[in-house]
């Protein structure tokens, strides 16, 4: 039990969790979230991780002690003012998993009504800022071989990307990408040999870890600097100072560089197609694509949704553009969709 300078009283503990369920919710409260969208919860919940505390309000200030002496039983309405959606999974594992124990800690505020509620409510939910995936990606550079390899990377004075990745919350003057976009290039250039095309994080981390079986360490580490040494060479990042105005840098475009380059069977060397190579003849052509100077071009780099798969066919059939020989060799047949040019 804790008294603050302002005379406020505030227990600090862990529910029991035959008691969650007579915990109350009032209206300033969101709605519940469905199962499917708290799934790293429930799971947290069931490897026994520890779950941040939830702020509850008692209306009132009547208790008393309980299990002699071991737990303090809240007699007075006690209502969830930050923390239903974790509520709501612990119940879902009580109800789904027989003799679980589930623990969730609370900062129990006592004495408080509705109106102190609902603005403690909107300071905590107003003010809350959602970590960044560059720090949490950062964060498991400990545990990831493929995320250490990219932090190191970015460290190396020699690789183009140098002090342009965003590893933080918030980018500074001179970070081009964020560390997320850096992980998903990365999984798209290896997804010609492994399932690596993944937006979250829970699930890019492992498949990147997945990936390093398949291709090495190095490999992946020589493919990312071949990777930005194109586009370095066709459009130019060392001497960019602001972002603004770079399309090429724009994460649509470089979706969708690093996605056709692993499509096709021309960009990679070896019997295996573990190293990216893109000869001359093709580095020529790709730095020929205007998208620098072409309106349309830049909007779609700047676009998504729908707008990638028209500007994969565009850098493809500029690629293929003159040609009547040698071609781009797509994996399997074309893999994006057709587009038609002329309605679109």
């Amino acid at each position: 039990m804790d008294e603050t300078p302002e005379g406020e009283i505030i227990v600090r503990g862990v529910i029991d969790s035959g008691s969650l369920r007579d915990l109350q919710v009032d209206d300033y409260q969101r709605e519940r979230s469905s199962i499917s969208s708290l799934s790293d919860l429930v799971n947290a919940f069931k490897k026994g991780e520890t779950i941040p505390d939830i702020e509850l309000g008692m209306r009132g200030q009547k208790c008393k002690d309980g299990k002699g002496g071991h737990c303090l039983i809240l007699q007075d309405p006690v209502f969830i003012v930050d923390g239903l959606q974790r509520v709501t999974a612990a119940m879902h594992v009580l109800d789904s998993i027989h003799n679980v124990d589930v623990r969730l800690g609370a900062a129990v505020h006592f004495g408080t009504n509705e109106n102190w509620e609902r603005e403690r409510f909107s300071i905590l939910n107003t003010l809350r800022r959602k970590v960044s995936p560059n720090v949490l990606l950062r964060n498991r550079r400990k545990t990831s071989p493929a995320i250490q390899m990219l932090y190191s990377l970015t460290g190396d004075k020699t690789f183009v990307m140098h002090d342009r990745v965003c590893w933080s919350q918030k980018m500074r003057r001179g970070e081009l990408i964020t560390a997320l976009m850096l992980a998903k290039v990365l999984g798209n250039l290896c997804s010609h040999k492994s399932p690596t095309r993944r937006n979250q994080i829970d699930e890019l981390v492992p498949a990147l870890d997945g990936a390093v079986e398949a291709f090495g360490i190095q490999n992946m580490r020589d493919m990312v600097r071949a990777f930005f040494d194109l586009v370095d060479e066709c459009w130019g990042v060392r001497l960019v100072v602001y972002k603004d105005g770079t399309s090429h840098l724009k994460h649509n475009f470089l979706h969708v560089l690093s996605r056709l380059l692993a499509d096709h069977h021309d960009f990679w060397g070896g019997s295996n197609e573990r190293k990216l190579v893109v000869e001359a003849s093709l580095r020529r052509k790709i730095a020929q694509f205007p998208i620098m100077t072409d309106p349309t071009i830049r909007h779609l780099a700047s676009s998504s949704g729908k707008s990638r798969d028209l500007l994969y066919v565009m850098l493809r059939d500029h690629i293929n553009s003159g040609k009547r020989t040698r071609r781009l060799r797509p994996r399997g047949g074309d893999v994006a969709p057709e587009v038609d040019m002329d309605s679109a």
